[in-house]
């Protein structure tokens, strides 16, 4: 028998519903610690409805651009017996910033985050020293049950080159429009799906006695997708995946923690200190990039030689009468 969910009257946008039944969470149970080849090749899968796509160099551009601010920012969490997904949403030399599911960290132990050749950029260079993938140590540093979120800090490193960026609250999804789900089911296989934003609902999570946004996909997400980012088309984190549930005609959906409840929890003066510097840093990163693009376009044109239009003669200098 389902537990009871407190019925709640629909308000406005997003509205509020009570949900038939517990939103089963999707970490997953500890198994193989590598991620697959997949992994090593962060790029976002085109749909086989889309057919054949003609690819221009603006476009590859902005599909590299893409997988900056979404696969290669995802990371594999770990705690105890659990693992799921995870998000960089800020990174700075000495602290960085992990989002994920606080179910996914709920047990007991050391919690670890691991780093692999991808979220450095070094997924095609000769393999750096050290063991690969790198696991770090990692704390809590802020969680909210009823939200089913986490924000992990990563101490003692060094600043990590790709960061998600968080939508703001005036780029919030709206319902019925396209998003991507990116994580590492059972945690061995770095990958994305695209699906439909079904709705926007306000409801009390198994039973916390709390109201919290969520966001509803039509797809349902894979065991250790769980922490997962969910994006928008512009490339910015709108959810972080926790499970699914019966929430509309007793369909069962994809259901995602909203980057609303991220922003609450990154209220805290330490945590918005850091995503501010997290968010001048990248910037600086992004300005030094569009400006080597355009020397990178001036150099490649090849010299333009122009000639001259012919002059007329001066005309002489007028007499006097």
């Amino acid at each position: 028998m389902s537990p009871p969910i407190r019925q709640a009257d629909d308000r406005a946008t997003p509205r509020r519903a009570a949900i038939a039944g517990w939103v089963l969470g999707l970490a997953a149970v500890l198994g193989p610690c590598a991620v697959g080849a997949a992994a090593e090749e962060p790029r976002p899968s085109t749909p086989a409805s889309a057919g054949p796509v003609a690819v221009t160099s603006f476009d590859r551009a902005a599909e590299s651009r893409r997988d900056d601010r979404t696969f290669r920012p995802t990371v594999l969490v770990r705690r105890g017996t659990s693992q799921g997904s995870g998000t960089i949403i800020a990174s700075l030399e000495g602290e960085t910033l992990v989002a994920t599911a606080s179910h996914v960290i709920r047990g007991e132990g050391p919690i670890q985050v691991e780093l692999h050749r991808y979220n450095l950029g070094l997924e095609k260079s000769p393999a750096p020293p050290g063991k690969w993938p790198q696991r770090v140590p990692a704390e809590q540093a802020a969680v909210d049950p009823a939200a089913d979120v986490a924000i992990l800090r990563i101490r003692d490193r060094v600043a990590l080159p790709f960061v998600a960026r968080l939508a703001q609250h005036d780029e919030e999804p709206a319902a019925d429009v396209p998003v991507t789900s990116l994580g590492i089911d059972l945690g061995t296989k770095l990958g994305s799906w695209d699906s439909r934003l079904v709705d926007v609902l306000w409801f009390e999570l198994n039973e916390s006695h709390a109201e919290r946004p969520f966001l509803v996909t039509a797809r349902i997400p894979e065991h250790g997708r769980s922490g997962g980012g969910l994006f928008d088309r512009e490339g910015r984190l709108v959810g972080v995946c926790i499970g699914h549930a019966e929430v509309i005609q007793g369909r069962r959906m994809g259901i995602f923690s909203s980057a609303e409840n991220l922003r609450e929890l990154l209220q805290r003066p330490e945590l918005s200190a850091a995503m501010s510097l997290s968010e001048a840093r990248q910037a600086r990163i992004a300005r030094r990039s569009e400006s080597a693009a355009r020397r990178y376009r001036r150099s490649s044109h090849a010299p333009v030689i122009a000639t001259q239009a012919p002059t007329s003669p001066d005309p002489p200098p007028p007499t006097d009468p």
